[in-house]
């Protein structure tokens, strides 16, 4: 962040084309930027627009050549998204234009806006705190229903609204503390009501803790690799599944040597499949890395999806693989090719031609992922950042509570509930080192 809080410009939709493009302004100078780039019809200025209301005109060089026509709005400081004077600009999704329009606002007077630089202004200025800006960031990212709503609700300032409470009576708790130390024979020690206190801090901490590994699963999605020997159709299921052409598909076994992977959504998640190479004694090297690759997901995966080939007899062998997945992970075996022929009394049958045992596998996805998604309605997506703070506060609130019930120095409880507080305020934002605002702010776009 520039600490002259000079006015910044940047394009803020995707690379590529669309109907659409926008181009956002923010700083000081922005109803002069404004002005300068954009003529209102009747030519309006910008400090006559009204606060948001879109004015149609063109946007111009500096010279004065017509660059487009469109739409603009501006939106006085502090009621506005960075809490700054702020504008955004409405043309033709072109990038040629869009860039066209943006160095018209460069030279105009505005900088280039750096990743995340307008959220990072609206932390600075108070309109969100740290973990509302995260939200903003996860909810750009977000590729399913669940990831989007449990985005939205940090994004919202729940996970502030959790922790803040807590926070303030912590706060009472440490100065309480503090007076006794400084003013013995003013203030008394009163070990019971501070105890009581941090003992409340720490499970409403384990609460929000215990969302922890459903927050990543929504994250990263149900991992669901597809496995079997050589041959079994598992790349034929991976294309059924997506509805796409994603994997070559021949009747020549070990076509597939290296890992595909393709999403989904499924019952509010996003489904992460795998094809993987069939699983064999290798014959060369390539072959082999191929193997040890659909091994190593399979080991990671969440579920398997596993097809015996209906056209071949299956061996002991490969039922006791099967097995010994079971007994670890959730595993779906079917019998491929039904079309042709092929059966097994041990599993389901199932074809890509015909869509048999298609029901079978959805039925399956679905019910893994509402595994994951129970009682997660009101699930507030949780940050690695997040989740290593509130542990460290958790300790810090136990050694506390630890020295109070010991009969300890109330200096020393009091230090390391100082450390669980500091901790707390670290995830809004309230207390943050520069250089953790440069990590967050920098996994941001330009333009947001």
């Amino acid at each position: 962040m520039r600490e002259d809080f000079e006015t910044i410009a940047a394009v803020a939709t995707a690379r590529g084309r669309g109907a659409i493009g926008v181009l956002r302004i923010s700083g000081p100078r922005t109803k002069e930027v404004l002005d300068k780039v954009f003529h209102a019809k009747k030519g309006m200025k910008a400090e006559k627009f009204g606060s948001f209301r879109l004015r149609f005109g063109s946007f111009t060089s500096v010279s004065g050549e017509t660059i487009d026509s469109g739409l603009a709005f501006f939106a006085k400081g502090p009621k506005s998204y960075t809490g700054e004077d702020y504008a955004e600009f409405f043309c033709h999704g072109n990038p040629l234009i869009l860039k066209e329009v943006l160095d018209s606002a460069l030279k105009a007077g505005a900088s280039p806006a750096g990743p995340g630089e307008f959220t990072r202004r609206a932390f600075l200025m108070g309109k969100m705190d740290l973990s509302q800006c995260e939200g903003v960031d996860e909810l750009i990212r977000a590729n399913s229903t669940a990831y989007a709503s449990a985005a939205w609700r940090l994004q919202n300032g729940d996970l502030r609204r959790k922790l803040e409470p807590l926070a303030e009576r912590l706060n009472k708790v440490f100065a309480h503390m503090q007076g006794a130390i400084e003013f013995p024979e003013d203030i008394i020690e009163d070990r019971g009501k501070w105890l009581s206190e941090a003992k409340k801090a720490i499970e409403v901490l384990k609460g929000i803790l215990k969302d922890s590994k459903t927050s990543a699963k929504v994250r990263d999605g149900l991992r669901v690799a597809i496995a079997g020997r050589p041959n079994a159709g598992k790349s034929s299921l991976f294309n059924f599944l997506l509805k796409e052409e994603r994997a070559l598909v021949t009747q020549v076994p070990g076509t597939t040597r290296d890992v595909l992977q393709g999403e989904l959504e499924i019952a509010g998640l996003n489904i992460v499949l795998y094809d993987t190479a069939g699983l064999r004694n290798a014959k060369g090297k390539i072959e082999a890395l191929g193997v040890a690759k659909a091994r190593e997901i399979l080991e990671n995966s969440d579920a398997l999806i596993w097809l015996f080939d209906g056209q071949k007899k299956i061996s002991a062998k490969e039922k006791a693989e099967v097995s010994a997945w079971s007994a670890r992970k959730p595993v779906l075996a079917l019998t491929s090719k039904s079309d042709l022929g092929g059966s097994n009394e041990d599993s389901p049958a199932c074809s890509t031609l015909s869509g048999e045992g298609a029901d079978l596998i959805r039925a399956f996805l679905k019910d893994q992922a509402e595994k994951i998604l129970k009682g997660s309605e009101d699930l507030i997506l949780l940050k690695a950042r997040h989740e290593e703070l509130l542990k460290k506060a958790l300790s810090n609130l136990k050694k506390a509570c630890d020295g109070l019930e010991k009969g300890a120095f109330s200096e020393l409880a009091a230090s390391d509930l100082e450390k669980g507080l500091e901790n707390i305020w670290e995830v809004t934002g309230r207390v943050t080192p520069n250089e953790i605002l440069d990590i967050v702010f920098g996994e941001f776009c330009v333009g947001k």
